[in-house]
């Protein structure tokens, strides 16, 4: 069996089935890689550490570990506009890994990692590999056009405010993989615990939802913090506010155990959605919405700072303000 830190980089880093770039000049087994860019376009990068424990649980599978630590990263390119093109891998292991030996953990890692590069056209052109408490980061970068890329300090008021999909099913994916909060999810089924759990450990990157808003949405951002949280980025960035219309919010169907304000609060502060949530004027939202039909509207942007939670009255309007007692994941807060 590979044990050195070379055995192990052939063994399982070096896909021959892995995508081969043509812009790519020198890849791994060099002390660098060199790549040669597009002309005429820009190259956006990202990077992002997952810690066992901290973004994952102890005992999260392999394949799951590897998905989720690519995806990420690939949810920054979305929102960003950007087309994936390379990443580069760190990797701290530890010798056994919930009574898994390190070679069977790393090729169950390593397949899965290839298979979500091999979707997105993506080749690993480098890295390194330690031994320790499990840690793995990744840095991406890919192309964008000139003088494109969804900023977030770009809103504008009366901007609509624009999430791709549903939200919460991560966060109570977690709930169920920690076995805590049991009577959040004590009415679903099987199968409605398994897709909240695949939520949590298969993100779903929208790199296509990514691309096609390129000159049309004015800020952009992905929901790994939780909306609350990453939505304040672009008030913040583009000094602004909003009002969100708690109603409008796409719920998970895994929320559906919740009362009416438990679902909105893990729809709005959970994290781990990786949706975009994104601004665009009003006009342009007719097109969009033909290509993107599961995408909805949630709110609007205004010249009074701050985020307003507006929940119906009972009278139909959407006039009453709501306080949400969390307010979306900090590593340090």
């Amino acid at each position: 069996m590979p044990r050195s830190e070379f055995q192990l980089i052939q063994s399982y880093f070096s896909d021959p089935e892995q995508v081969s770039r043509p812009d790519l000049i020198l890849g791994i087994g060099d002390d660098c890689a060199i790549v040669a860019p597009r002309e005429q376009a820009n190259l956006a990068f990202s990077i992002d550490t997952l810690i066992s424990g901290v973004h994952f649980p102890h005992d999260t599978p392999p394949d799951a570990v590897a998905y989720k630590s690519l995806a990420v990263n690939l949810s920054d390119l979305a929102a960003m506009g950007a087309e994936p093109a390379w990443f580069t891998l760190s990797l701290t292991l530890p010798e056994v890994n919930h009574n898994m030996p390190r070679e069977a953990w790393l090729e169950k890692f390593s397949q899965a990692l290839f298979s979500l590069a091999r979707e997105h056209n993506m080749q690993l052109i480098g890295g390194d590999t330690t031994r320790g408490p499990l840690s793995i980061t990744i840095q991406v970068s890919g192309y964008l056009s000139k003088n494109s890329g969804m900023k977030r300090g770009g809103a504008k008021v009366n901007d609509l405010i624009v999430v791709s999909g549903a939200l919460g099913a991560a966060a109570m994916g977690l709930d169920i993989a920690l076995q805590q909060n049991e009577a959040q999810y004590a009415c679903l089924c099987e199968q409605e615990k398994q897709q909240a759990l695949d939520a949590l450990n298969y993100p779903k990157a929208r790199v296509a939802e990514g691309l096609s808003l390129q000159n049309i949405a004015h800020s952009a951002v992905d929901l790994s913090d939780g909306l609350i949280s990453d939505l304040g980025h672009i008030l913040k960035a583009s000094n602004v506010g909003a009002e969100l219309a708690l109603e409008k919010l796409p719920l998970a169907a895994s929320l559906a155990c919740l009362d009416k304000q438990s679902a909105w609060e893990k729809a709005l502060s959970g994290g781990d959605d990786y949706e975009l949530c994104f601004t665009l004027a009003e006009e342009d939202w007719p097109e969009v919405n033909k290509k993107h039909p599961n995408f909805v509207v949630i709110g609007i942007i205004t010249a009074q700072k701050g985020l307003r939670l507006l929940a119906a009255d009972g009278q139909g309007s959407a006039g009453q303000e709501y306080k949400i007692h969390t307010r979306g994941y900090d590593h340090f807060g």
